[in-house]
């Protein structure tokens, strides 16, 4: 009775099962961009307009009288200042946005 197991055994197919395998992301590259902003796309001459904010920084911290500079800031952490509530509101941009933004409700 014995070779009636190995028959058994060797006689049987075997299905092959199907695997599913997660989908994996493939590795990306991107170009490298020497910019700051993700909106600085268009100017041809960023690395001396960074220098210059740059050492306008520096100078006004030798002077004491640094202040957060949005243009050296990306627009993600501009976004994270705004929500916080940091924003300087002596700045002349967001006076401007105010003067405005002031009449749109007045127009509807």
């Amino acid at each position: 009775m014995s070779f009636l197991t190995s028959v058994r055994t060797g006689s049987r197919r075997v299905l092959p099962s199907s695997y599913t395998l997660p989908s994996i992301s493939t590795f990306h590259t991107s170009t490298p961009r020497c910019g700051l902003k993700e909106s600085d796309k268009n100017r041809d001459d960023l690395p001396s307009h960074y220098e210059t904010q740059k050492d306008q920084q520096l100078k006004s911290q030798k002077t004491g009288t640094a202040k957060w500079n949005s243009d050296l800031a990306s627009n993600s952490e501009a976004d994270v200042k705004a929500d916080r509530g940091e924003v300087d509101s002596s700045d002349k941009a967001f006076q401007e946005l105010q003067q405005k933004t002031k009449q749109i409700p007045e127009q509807k």
